[in-house]
């Protein structure tokens, strides 16, 4: 994983930054593996995406500092579950980071009632599952993204097998992982990438054409 930027301050204002979309910066200071799948049925819906993001040894280590109350170095089921409460309540509003298109319409899906939180081998754990809110047909070309908009944190898929689809309809569309060369967006995209385009957070057309997507082609 690629080595992050030291935060500064506690584990709290560590998540607090990782959950503002008002904070707008030029690079990620927390990074993630992340995974997706998107299960489908046998009669060929899309009936979940699920996520699961595995945060950097830094981050993980300052949120360990900020809420393990009694100092004993783990994360008990309280202390995870307030953990879980503050980035629900913070990250619903801004639908867990992920975009899902049909045909190149955005389509609504609904939010798990929690993010599940573990800790394991010394890193943070997200995890969580979204349906869409109408039937899904596998027709058409379906995108879904996964990025933050401010650019504070960065959520890598790795390998293209970390975004996956699963099922018993998993082989009805062919499935790709696109990964924007970020020189050619720039180049296609420099009148709009203005000073003042980085001191706002208005605008996230940088951060979406860069996100790594999963398409289905149906």
């Amino acid at each position: 994983m690629t080595k992050p930027i030291p935060l500064i301050g506690s584990g709290l204002a560590a998540i607090a930054a990782l959950i503002a979309p008002s904070i707008a910066l030029a690079h990620p200071h927390v990074f993630a593996e992340a995974r997706l799948e998107v299960e489908t049925t046998a009669d060929g819906y899309v009936s979940e995406l699920r996520h699961v993001w595995r945060f950097d040894e830094v981050f993980s280590s300052s949120v360990m500092l900020d809420f393990d109350m009694d100092g004993n170095f783990e994360l008990d089921a309280g202390e995870l579950a307030k953990i879980s409460e503050l980035v629900t309540d913070s990250l619903s509003e801004f639908d867990y980071y992920t975009t899902l298109t049909v045909n190149g319409v955005d389509a609504a899906f609904t939010l798990p009632e929690a993010i599940k939180v573990a800790f394991q081998d010394g890193q943070l754990l997200m995890f969580f599952a979204e349906v869409p809110s109408d039937k899904l047909p596998l027709k058409g070309k379906i995108a879904i993204g996964v990025y933050d908009p401010t650019m504070y944190a960065a959520l890598d898929f790795m390998n293209d097998a970390d975004m996956a689809v699963t099922g018993s309809s998993a082989a009805t569309c062919a499935r790709a992982v696109i990964r924007p060369d970020p020189d050619e967006i720039i180049a296609q995209n420099q009148d709009s990438l203005t000073e003042a385009f980085y001191d706002t957070t208005t605008s996230n057309d940088l951060s979406k054409l860069l996100a790594t997507r999963l398409e289905l082609t149906c």
